[in-house]
This record gives C-alpha cells, sequence and structure tokens, in this order.
C-alpha cells in the first residue's frame, strides 16, 4: 500500500465508524462527542497492535475540526453580550477558575502528583462547555431565568479565561518552572484575544461589505476561513493555543446576525465532517498496552478523585462567587452544577498535556472519564434540583 495516500482510507473508515456509532448514541440519548472518543479508543488498540500511528494529513484535518470548532462556538454568542454581563460573569467565572486551580493542586497529596502535573491538571479543570446545561435548562423552560443567564454569561468568560490559561501549557518547560511565564502568558493572551475579538467587531462589517461587492462564490465564507486559519498560525507562532483567536475571531464578528448567520451555516459542514476526526484523534492518543500495564485498583482510585474534585472545582467554586452576588442558595447550586460539564476544550488541554508529557496515562484517561460523567450526571442533577425546590 502506498503510504501516502493511507490518510485517505483513515479518513473514510473512521468518519464512516464515527457516524454509524454516532447514530446510535443519539437514540440512546448520549452525547455524539462520546462515540467519537470511543472510535478513538478503538483506534488506538489497533494501531497499538500493529505498532502504526495516525498520518500527519489525519492530524492536520484534526486539527481544522478544533479550529473551525471553536469559531463556530464564537459564531453563536456576542461580543455585546459578553461585554454586558462582565462583571457578574467574571466573579462567577473566577471562583470556579481559582477553585480548579486550588483543586488541581490539592491533587499532590492526593495521587501523588509533582506541582507542573498538579498545575496542569488544574488547568484542564477551568474549561466549561454548557452546551448540555443550556439544553436541559431550555427543556426546563427556565433559560431566560437569573441563574440560567448567570450560567451563560459566566461561560463565556470562562471560556476566554480558560483558553488563555491552555497557553501556559505551552510556556511551561520540561525542566524548570518559569513563574514570570506563568503570569505574563495569561495576560498576553487575553489581551491578544481581547484585541483580536475588538478589531474583528469593528472592521469586519467594512470587510464583508467589500467581498459582498466583488461578487464571489461564497466569497465572505472564504474570507473567513482564510482568517480564522490565519489568526491560528498567529496564535502558533507566538506560542499561544490556536484555538484561542479562532474564538475571538467569531465572538467579534457575531454582533453582524447576516454574516455571522451565513458563515456559520456554511461552515457547519466543514465542523461536521472535521470536528469528530479531532476526538478521535483525542481518543486514538491512549496508549492501551500502558494503560493495561497499571494497578487496577490504583487506576480506579485516582480516577475517583479526579472526577471527585472536577466536579467539586466548579460547584464550590461558582456557588460560592454566586452567593458573593446575592443569588439565593437554589440560583447557586444550579450555577454551580450548570457550570460543571467539560468537553471540547477540556480534551484539547489534557491532549496537549500528554503530548507535552506534562500529564500521565492515567491522568488522561481520568479526564475522559471526567467529561464522560459530567455530560451524562449533569442532565439529570439540573432537573432534579428544579422538581425538589418547587415542592419545598
Amino acid at each position: 500500500m502506498n503510504e501516502e495516500y493511507v490518510w485517505l482510507l483513515e479518513v473514510a473508515l473512521t468518519l464512516l465508524a464515527a457516524k454509524a456509532l454516532e447514530a446510535l448514541f443519539v437514540r440512546a440519548g448520549f452525547a455524539r462527542i462520546l462515540a467519537y472518543l470511543l472510535i478513538g479508543v478503538i483506534l488506538s488498540a489497533i494501531y497499538g497492535h500493529f505498532e502504526l500511528e495516525l498520518s500527519d494529513v489525519y492530524e492536520a484535518l484534526a486539527l481544522i475540526g478544533i479550529v473551525v470548532l471553536l469559531f463556530q462556538a464564537g459564531l453563536e454568542s456576542s461580543l455585546r453580550q459578553f461585554l454586558r454581563s462582565l462583571r457578574d460573569a467574571s466573579i462567577i467565572a473566577i471562583g470556579g477558575v481559582a477553585a480548579s486551580i486550588i483543586m488541581g493542586i490539592l491533587l499532590m497529596p492526593a495521587i501523588g502528583i509533582e506541582f507542573k502535573e498538579a498545575l496542569a491538571m488544574g488547568i484542564i479543570f477551568v474549561a466549561t462547555s454548557i452546551s448540555v446545561t443550556v439544553k436541559v435548562l431550555e427543556e426546563l423552560g427556565v433559560l431566560t431565568s437569573p441563574e440560567a443567564q448567570a450560567i451563560i454569561g459566566a461561560a463565556v468568560v470562562d471560556d476566554v479565561i480558560g483558553l488563555a490559561l491552555l497557553s501556559i501549557l505551552h510556556a511551561l518547560p520540561h525542566n524548570a518552572f518559569n513563574i514570570v511565564q506563568i503570569l505574563v502568558v495569561p495576560l498576553l493572551a487575553f489581551g491578544l484575544w481581547f484585541g483580536t475579538a475588538i478589531i474583528s467587531n469593528a472592521l469586519i462589517g467594512r470587510l464583508f461589505r467589500t467581498v459582498l461587492k466583488m461578487q464571489l462564490e461564497a466569497g465572505i465564507e472564504a474570507v473567513s476561513f482564510a482568517l480564522v486559519l490565519l489568526l491560528a498560525f498567529l496564535a502558533q507562532m507566538v506560542g499561544l493555543s490556536m484555538i484561542l483567536l479562532a474564538y475571538a475571531f467569531g465572538l467579534g464578528i457575531a454582533s453582524f446576525r447576516y454574516a455571522a448567520k451565513r458563515v456559520e451555516e456554511r461552515l457547519r459542514i466543514l465542523t461536521s465532517l472535521f470536528a469528530p476526526l479531532f476526538f478521535i484523534y483525542v481518543g486514538s492518543r491512549l496508549d492501551i498496552e500502558l494503560l493495561m500495564s497499571y494497578e487496577i485498583w490504583e487506576l480506579i482510585s485516582v480516577i475517583g478523585i479526579v472526577v471527585l474534585f472536577g466536579f467539586l472545582s466548579k460547584i464550590v467554586g461558582c456557588y460560592l462567587a454566586a452567593r458573593i452576588l446575592g443569588f439565593s442558595s437554589f440560583q447557586s447550586i444550579v450555577i454551580g452544577i450548570g457550570m460543571v460539564p467539560r468537553a471540547e476544550v477540556a480534551l484539547v488541554a489534557a491532549t496537549m498535556s500528554l503530548e507535552m508529557k506534562l500529564i500521565s496515562h492515567n491522568l488522561f484517561v481520568s479526564v475522559l472519564v471526567l467529561v464522560t460523567v459530567s455530560l451524562f450526571i449533569v442532565p439529570i442533577l439540573i432537573p432534579f434540583i428544579y422538581r425538589h425546590a418547587r415542592r419545598m
């Protein structure tokens, strides 16, 4: 077989398998992302047995998938919404971030890991994905409630902080801990992120009008996609996460609803095709043989502690911050639990940490379990809390 073109077979087979399993998971009421991860784990076992690796082209397509996915996430919000809810949302988000870092540090005595590994886990804990929470709140008919709006606003701020903190993983040296880098990189990341959002919001309308006058085929979509890739490249060049500016760009142009909706609808096909490849790639990073070498009870205890700390980081941190802002105890616990789910960004952070040898395989598996459990448990907990509150 010509190895130069083996990526065609990899993409075809994994995408077909992912969509087939996705159909089963959706019918059973599970999140799509779990199907993709499972395909990746199966692929890891097969490739590990034959001592093979995914092709570079497959990895490149997977990275396009996550960049476009974060760009699309930005398009679904708006810079105006972000700025309007900045004060309260920031306090709630910072509460969750602070508790996440603390819980990561507390893993040092709990499971016996080093400081760099604990810091990486704290950063992984920061990432929140509230799509599941929003869907549940919508089905309960409480999406316009104060607690629901607080969750949505805090999630926007949390995304910014989480994506900025991802860049710390790039700055962490392998043999030394540099406190200057740890302090400077988040400030640089946030400044670059905010600058990208503001500039794109100010200039993109003029650019889009010029593109429309040129009567190009899919001109707005092509220009947007090219700019997303350029911003991802710029982020990498300055040592930041490539997904950082993709989200900011999407948030910046989201105020132009016609253009944003058009771009989102047209580029959704790229997300549908390439985002599954990224999560398959994430699952494939598991070293099954190495994992099997761990003592089973040791692995179970590590997973249990990581999942527990992952839940507590958001529940405790966001609950306390919400109470400080004057939310009721009921509203605060809804906010805390609503901020628990982890998905894309947590997986990105975990994959980066694993590849840079900042965390071990058993901690990587623990993050996968945390993602899975949070996506399953939160949709059960929130309706239970509302039902209990209505009976009181």
